[in-house]
């Protein structure tokens, strides 16, 4: 394996590169208790320069393994010995020595260098608050959005690629790679994808599958040295449940091709069980929706509604379903009659 071609990028912010110089400094073998006192003093003249450290600092730490590798570490030991240069030779040794550094900290590097970085074991963690969307760009490229309360955690090895859904939903639009396959975990099992969009939602006890495009493979729930059970594969347009090592197809199908209603605000309910629908709209509001009568929660609803609008959804079960609704004084909406 060829090693890795680090290239140079001058310029950028001056405040950015004074961060840089200190970061560099003070990981130097030679760095004294006078450096730490004057980069404290440096630290707490301004905002903006606590702000630029700590992206240095962030960025570092998101290289993981590659930050203590050898080629890393004799790029930082030439630049950390910058400022002890002749005068007239410090000058442009200065010049260079933010450059050298954003260099090995941006790892810009050719040919095998990018594979190297894909490879690597990286992680990292994604929520989403009550009402709160959110769309990431992962590491291979792949897309991810969030719906409201959402959490979820994400793996990238030499072996594949890991995320792991804790609760909420999120729909997919993976980037092709058939060395690393993708595969989304919840606690009713897994889904893997090599390159196609699909979306999961994390259900009590169970997770719910709809595929836009491209196939995925449905997978129980196992312990970490048992072997696989592939469940079934779905085509586009195909929704399932996973539920107790089992998989159920649901009788309704999405748009293949399409994208969830949910990223546009729409929340569709097509003969789905109010308790379900309940939690739909409990991720968009902090005023709970709660039921009176947990029986109450296996009826079924229909309709199409915004995910900011509880009062249009209590309103519809009212006149289609007959089910009541009172408020309590912290605004919680209550259905069914009170006891």
């Amino acid at each position: 394996m060829s090693r890795p071609d680090l290239t140079l990028i001058d310029g950028g912010d001056g405040v950015d590169q004074q961060a840089t110089r200190w970061f560099v400094r003070l990981r130097a073998d030679d760095a004294s208790e006078g450096d730490r006192r004057a980069w404290q003093q440096w630290l707490e003249a301004s905002r903006d320069h606590r702000d630029a450290y700590a992206r240095v600092e962030a960025l570092w730490s998101s290289f993981g393994d590659f930050a203590t590798s050898p080629e890393i570490g004799r790029r930082i030991a030439g630049a950390s010995r910058a400022p002890q240069a002749a005068p007239v030779q410090a000058r442009t040794a200065r010049r260079r020595w933010p450059a050298a550094m954003a260099a090995t900290l941006a790892l810009l590097a050719v040919g095998t260098f990018a594979a190297l970085r894909l490879t690597a074991p990286t992680e990292a963690a994604y929520r989403t608050a009550v009402g709160e969307r959110r769309s990431v760009q992962l590491d291979d490229g792949s897309r991810v959005d969030l719906d409201a309360g959402t959490h979820l955690s994400v793996r990238y090895d030499r072996g594949g690629r890991h995320i792991v859904l804790e609760q909420g939903r999120a729909f997919f639009q993976v980037a092709k790679d058939a060395a690393r396959p993708f595969d989304v975990v919840t606690d009713a099992g897994s889904v893997r994808a090599l390159g196609t969009q699909f979306e999961v939602s994390h259900v009590a006890g169970a997770a719910d599958v709809a595929l836009y495009e491209g196939s995925v493979e449905l997978r129980a729930r196992a312990a970490a040295e048992a072997p696989v059970q592939r469940l079934g594969v779905l085509v586009p347009g195909q929704q399932a449940r996973l539920s107790a090592g089992r998989m159920q197809m649901r009788a309704t199908t999405v748009a293949a091709g399409a994208r969830p209603a949910w990223l546009s605000g729409r929340l569709v309910f097509s003969d789905t069980p109010l308790a379900e629908a309940v939690a739909e709209f409990n991720r968009y509001s902090t005023n709970r929706v709660v039921l009176a009568d947990p029986a109450l929660g296996a009826q079924r609803v229909s309709g199409v509604f915004r995910g900011d609008d509880v009062d249009g959804f209590i309103g519809a079960l009212g006149e289609v379903y007959g089910i009541p609704e009172h408020h309590t004084a912290n605004g919680t909406h209550v259905l069914g009659k009170s006891p």
